[in-house]
């Protein structure tokens, strides 16, 4: 009964359930209407018996007419006909009872589970002979409550589950807003600190050529050096404050450096006056974008760090394509000048990021001074070629004329 109930009460726009089911059974109720010999003539037990099925076909798209027909042809059949009265037309009768509670509005449902059990009642009567025991009036008015209790309890438990999916889905919504909520606070004080004075320095660095005279030529490119990477940190910070506000949003507006950027790092960092060589073995191919991004990530650091630590050292930069991922190796030589850095700046979070990163992609990574004075940074990213696809492979011309053979003997 469950099962039917779904087919007749699911969505209208597809009504192929109900269609069925009222096909079939007025089929039935047509051919037991000519063999059934009660108080109606075969003619009216035909139409009550369709009337009282054909309906269920639009009970999703017109659910108050079609109860009602059905209800009421099944009606008639139990105060004038009930020995006329067909088991499709009883079938169909059951089913627009357990329908109520699903597809009507509360008192349409109760109006009409009433009207029924007062047909029951006024069948006792004997109108135009229809005297029945009394047990089979019991038993039909028992049906009725019996197919209405069906109905209620299919409606209860999907009004049930609607609600647990609602409070499932607002649960969700709060533990997310909670979740954001940290986040873009920090976004904010990041908006507002951070990117206020990169976007200050990116403005004076432009602007410094035309407010010095005289200024040299190599000064001039100073200035557009550091207006440039002024504006390639607002650019990334951007990304990073649009993640912080929308996680798993992405960064689709601006994607992210790969490891064919790394030229134009390298040539920035050699116009800031450090010398700084990359050198690629192996047979370079496209790695997913996590492996690169970690590439150019780890790069841009020891640079930075070179830079910062090692002034007038030359690095020396190796990426190593191999069939199971990327090697990365930066190295910087002893530095030519003292190097003044602030106290705050010696205790940065670079390196402890970029490891943080590696160990996120399982790969390896390792940062440590050298013999010579200098500094190595060094990583193993795992990047695996895909193993080609057995189906896609050609099959050698011996073993195709082989398998031809086998199928064809003559």
């Amino acid at each position: 009964m469950e099962r039917v109930l779904a087919l007749v009460a699911a969505d209208y726009r597809r009504p192929i359930g109900p269609i069925a089911i009222a096909a079939v059974l007025a089929a039935a109720a047509a051919a037991e209407s000519g063999k059934a010999a009660g108080p109606l003539n075969p003619a009216a037990a035909l139409t009550l018996g369709l009337l009282g099925t054909a309906p269920i076909a639009v009970i999703r798209r017109f659910p108050g007419p079609a109860l009602g027909a059905v209800l009421t042809a099944n009606a008639m059949f139990v105060v004038f006909g009930r020995l006329s009265w067909s088991v499709a037309a009883v079938t169909g009768w059951l089913i627009a009872l357990a329908a109520c509670p699903l597809v009507l509005p509360r008192r349409a449902a109760v109006l009409a589970v009433a009207l029924t059990e007062c047909a029951v009642l006024l069948g006792m009567a004997d109108l135009r002979r229809n005297l029945t025991p009394w047990d089979a009036s019991a038993a039909e008015a028992l049906a009725v409550l019996a197919a209405w209790g069906a109905g209620e309890m299919l409606r209860a438990r999907r009004q049930s589950a609607a609600e647990r999916a609602e409070a499932a889905e607002r649960l969700r919504y709060l533990s997310e807003r909670d979740a954001v909520a940290p986040r873009a606070s920090i976004a904010r004080e990041l908006h507002d600190v951070v990117a206020h004075h990169v976007s200050m320095i990116a403005v004076r660095a432009a602007t410094a050529p035309y407010a010095v005279p005289g200024l040299t030529e190599p000064g001039q490119d100073a200035f557009a050096e550091i207006a440039e990477e002024a504006r390639s940190a607002l650019t990334e910070l951007r990304v990073v404050l649009g993640v912080l506000r929308a996680p798993g949003s992405g960064s689709e507006a601006a994607p992210q450096p790969r490891i064919a950027d790394l030229d134009g790092l390298v040539s920035r960092v050699a116009g800031t006056g450090t010398s700084a060589t990359m050198t690629v073995s192996g047979p370079v191919r496209q790695l997913p974008g996590s492996v690169e991004l970690c590439c150019y990530r780890i790069v841009q650091e020891a640079l930075t760090n070179a830079r910062r630590h090692a002034p007038g050292s030359e690095v020396t930069i190796g990426l190593g394509y191999t069939a199971a991922g990327i090697s990365v190796l930066v190295a910087n030589g002893a530095p030519s000048r003292r190097a003044e850095v602030p106290a705050a700046a010696r205790r940065g979070y670079g390196l402890p990021g970029l490891r943080e990163r590696v160990a996120m992609l399982r790969g390896e990574f390792q940062a440590r001074p050298d013999d010579r004075g200098g500094f190595v940074v060094s990583a193993m990213l795992p990047a695996p070629v895909p193993a080609p696809d057995p189906a896609s492979a050609p099959v050698p011309a011996r073993a195709s004329a082989a398998a031809d053979t086998a199928r064809d003997p003559a």
